[in-house]
């Protein structure tokens, strides 16, 4: 692995901000004079407040939501699925800083991705010339032409042929100095008959990632044999991960960057060429699998709609709903096309050309307008039990609709659709997996827990004094030495410590910036009615000091249970002296409560004559 110079690094984080590179992943706002965004490692980046908080002056991130912190290159290492050194380049480019390694370092020493990464590239060019170049690669270049394929795109997907003779490959690429334990792993070959190849007599579709870089292959087949099967498509490599990238991403990026066309997810390699052809860029296609959460996370980097056109037959259809059933939870826009020259965008393109599948493409319904035209067709609506199992049907892309405003907007068109009142849809919902359908005076989006009005004569003694410090954070520093972490019992108490540690260490104070810090919505309600309460708002010390020594108490009675239990079962397998050592652990927890107690009974007393 490459081992880079601290000049290097330093001259990186020098000209970059953490900031600026965590805002080319994912929106970054200024709050409190502070960088926050919604966490990319938890919740599939859909927190409803940012606790992703990034300091451009000690250049690092933490997200205290799920705890997730490091630098530039930490971060750069997670959102690409990159190693370290692959990290440092990508930075390095970004910032225009010319790479030096330490000197004396082998520069054979190379990770199994750089390795991999290499042998992926010069593959490419390999399938990309004999296309383009030999005799043997005519019939793939044939077959493009066939396809109505240009050459432009050729050229952008570094379309390629691998030749029908089995054996080249592996002598190929054992020529060029790769050993049999590394193109076993490069999803190359058969992993049960290595070194038969997966990809022979076929037309190769390059797979890239965001950075350009080749990292798995997909490949048509052009032999006619009547078993084989039509696409092969790379495995999982230490490279390559099917859940986490798009055929076509890295082609579709600047488009997508620009912002001037939706993501368009489409069903196959050759519908995404196409529609690139006919200037529809933004189009890239899931890789031999129905689409992901990854690849809608992926997608939402770049854009805040993702349009589908996939096959109207009856596995089209499926793959619509489960495609607007992951996309349109995560706060995105999604329309549906449905194309009527063709079966798919390729064959439009085939026999029709470019223009034709824009104005093809063009017309378009709502996520919505789909899932009713389509569900209708199950449900008979014109009888109420039909009506029921509609609004069942549909009460899950309801449930998970982010926007209150929206919901209630579709709960109406529901309404006049099926010709019921908006109050009797509302009450039928029942039967989704995401349970009862909120009410209009109610509907609060989506949260960790029903939002209870707060009680405070319910409130235990570890709340009650997680709640005082929330509203006296100056006296956490002081306090946590008195009350740790492993004191609390309450789950809720547990939560605001971790929020107020989270708030001492970043010196954040502000109310609005700290509630952000706790996630919990059950937890941030308590806190911000805590807020407004006399009761811990202008609360006296003295109840504080109480509530920490009752804990304190709880626990010393606590470990001399514990001590208690042990001396009277294991009393027989113990010598003298460790009974000795035990009783005396005893007698100073006996002695430790004693003055506890006294201290608590003394302030009691203290207190009622007062």
């Amino acid at each position: 692995m490459p081992v880079y110079s601290d000049s290097t690094i330093n001259a990186i984080k020098a000209r970059l901000l953490m900031s600026e590179v965590v805002q080319w992943f994912i929106p970054v706002v200024n709050r409190g004079g502070r960088h926050w965004a919604k966490c990319p490692f938890h919740g599939g980046g859909n927190e409803r407040t940012p606790s992703f908080s990034i300091n451009d002056k000690d250049g690092f991130y933490h997200c205290f939501g799920c705890g997730e912190s490091g630098d530039m290159f930490t971060f750069v290492e997670k959102m690409e699925h990159m190693g370290f050194s692959e990290a440092v380049e990508f930075l390095a480019d970004k910032a225009g800083v010319e790479l030096q390694k330490e000197k004396g370092k082998d520069s054979r020493e190379r990770s199994e991705g750089e390795v991999l990464l290499e042998l992926n590239q010069r593959l490419q060019g390999t399938f990309h010339h004999m296309l383009m170049k030999t005799d043997i690669g005519r019939k793939g270049l044939e077959y493009l032409r066939k396809r109505k394929i240009s050459d432009e795109m050729i050229e952008r997907f570094q379309l390629g042929y691998a030749p029908a003779d089995t054996s080249w490959l592996h002598s190929f690429l054992s020529s060029k100095g790769y050993s049999d334990e590394m193109l076993r792993k490069s999803g190359l070959f058969s992993q049960n008959h290595y070194p038969y190849p997966l990809f022979a007599d076929r037309l190769i579709f390059p797979v890239r990632n965001r950075q350009g870089k080749t990292i798995a292959f997909s490949g048509r087949d052009l032999s006619g044999r009547e078993n084989a099967p039509k696409y092969v498509n790379s495995p999982e490599t230490p490279v390559y991960s099917k859940r986490h990238n798009c055929f076509g991403i890295y082609e579709a990026l600047d488009t997508l960057k620009a912002g001037t066309s939706p993501a368009i997810l489409v069903e196959g390699n050759f519908d995404v060429v196409s529609m690139h052809q006919a200037g529809l860029s933004s189009a890239v296609a899931p890789l031999g699998t129905s689409f992901t959460e990854e690849q809608a996370d992926l997608l939402s980097r770049y854009t805040d709609r993702i349009d589908l056109l996939f096959d109207s037959d009856g596995a089209g259809e499926k793959a619509t709903v489960k495609a607007i059933s992951i996309i349109h939870p995560k706060g995105l826009e999604c329309h549906i096309h449905r194309l009527s020259l063709g079966k798919d965008a390729s064959e439009i393109i085939e026999k029709e050309g470019e223009k034709a599948l824009r104005d093809d493409f063009s017309a378009s319904d709502s996520a919505f307008d789909y899932l009713v035209n389509n569900t209708a067709k199950s449900y008979d609506i014109r009888t109420p039990r039909g009506k029921s199992g509609f609004v069942r049907a549909i009460s899950p892309f309801l449930l998970s609709t982010e926007s209150n405003v929206e919901r209630e907007s579709y709960i109406l068109a529901l309404s006049t659709y099926l010709s019921v009142p908006e109050e009797t849809i509302r009450e039928d919902m029942v039967n989704s997996p995401k349970g009862r359908a909120p009410r209009k005076e109610e509907a609060a989006g989506p949260s960790e827990g029903p939002v209870r009005k707060f009680n405070s004569a319910a409130v235990s003694i570890d709340l009650y004094a997680m709640l005082f410090l929330a509203n006296h954070r100056d006296l956490f520093r002081q306090y946590r030495s008195r009350i740790s972490f492993g004191d609390l019992r309450d789950r809720e108490a547990q939560i605001i410590y971790m929020a107020l540690e989270n708030a001492m260490r970043n010196e954040i104070s502000g109310n609005e910036l700290f509630l952000s810090l706790i996630t919990d919505e059950r937890v941030r309600n308590d806190v911000a009615t805590s807020f407004v309460l006399d009761e811990y708002r202008t609360g006296k010390v003295s109840a504080l000091d109480e509530a920490a020594d009752r804990i304190a108490l709880r626990g010393l009675e606590e470990q001399r249970l514990v001590l208690s239990n042990q001396l009277r079962s294991f009393s027989d397998s113990l010598d003298s002296e460790q009974i000795t050592e035990a009783l005396g652990r005893k007698a100073e927890l006996d002695r430790q409560i004693a003055d506890l107690k006294a201290v608590l009974y003394g302030r009691t007393a203290k207190e009622d004559k007062d």
